[in-house]
């Protein structure tokens, strides 16, 4: 399999605008890389996972995305990231063995896993399954990037109100490439909505959840608050 910087496969043109200007690859791995026999072996501690269906994703994401490096303002993280997907394997209640993924400096979240069926699992007091794949976590880092060339709108802040949002943000077009389990995204008319629900999730905190609008001109700028104007709350959270 090729790397995801020389053979972007399904993603989106705006993904693959993303990855040509921040998107660059260094070496990968830096040590040697375990065997099958040996990732085998870390594996026989969970009795109900199949290591061969294991090794046949594991390769592959090594393959298509290690040594992958690019600067994020995705609100999980906002600082360079590398993608090294390694059978390092952590035990999971809810998930089975986890992976090593992403390498970053921030302290939140812990860490960033793959799981055996590819979903990307944040990891710090619990576990949560926040993107189906790599590839949705690439496009969700698309879109942060895109919206930073837009015109805000309603600035994300921690306890900014949620409610009516997502609601009346389901009326519009979604953007289900960049969205997961745990923050969606949304657009109509020149301008977008996210969710982002993750560190709720992540440290089961409601006030850690934020929401922000941004418009592609002013023409957008207009529509967006056409759509407040039927949300239940005000944009800074009271009510």
């Amino acid at each position: 399999m090729l790397h995801v910087l020389d053979a972007p496969g399904e993603l989106t043109d705006r993904a693959r605008r993303f990855l040509s200007a921040r998107g660059r690859a260094v070496p990968f791995p830096t040590v040697e890389n375990p065997d099958d026999a040996q990732v085998a072996e870390r594996l026989a501690r969970f009795p109900g996972v199949d290591k061969d269906v294991f090794l046949a994703r594991l390769r592959p994401a090594q393959a298509r995305y290690g040594g992958l490096v690019y600067r994020t303002s995705a609100w999980s993280f906002e600082e360079e990231i590398r993608f090294q997907p390694w059978p390092a394997y952590g035990a999971s209640v809810e998930h089975g063995p986890l992976g090593e993924f992403i390498d970053h400096t921030v302290a939140h979240p812990y860490t960033v896993t793959l799981r055996g069926d590819g979903a990307v699992v944040y990891r710090f007091g619990r576990d949560v399954a926040v993107f189906p794949d790599a590839d949705a976590l690439i496009e969700a880092d698309a879109l942060y990037w895109e919206c930073e060339s837009w015109i805000p709108v309603v600035e994300p802040k921690p306890g900014q109100s949620q409610a009516g949002v997502r609601e009346a943000a389901s009326l519009l077009t979604p953007i289900p490439e960049g969205s997961g389990h745990t923050e969606w995204w949304w657009e109509s008319d020149g301008f977008r909505v996210h969710v982002w629900h993750t560190f709720a999730e992540l440290f089961e905190q409601e006030r850690l959840a934020k929401w922000g609008l941004w418009a592609r001109d002013e023409a957008g700028v207009r529509a967006a608050h056409r759509f407040l104007s039927g949300l239940p709350v005000r944009v800074d959270g009271t009510s």
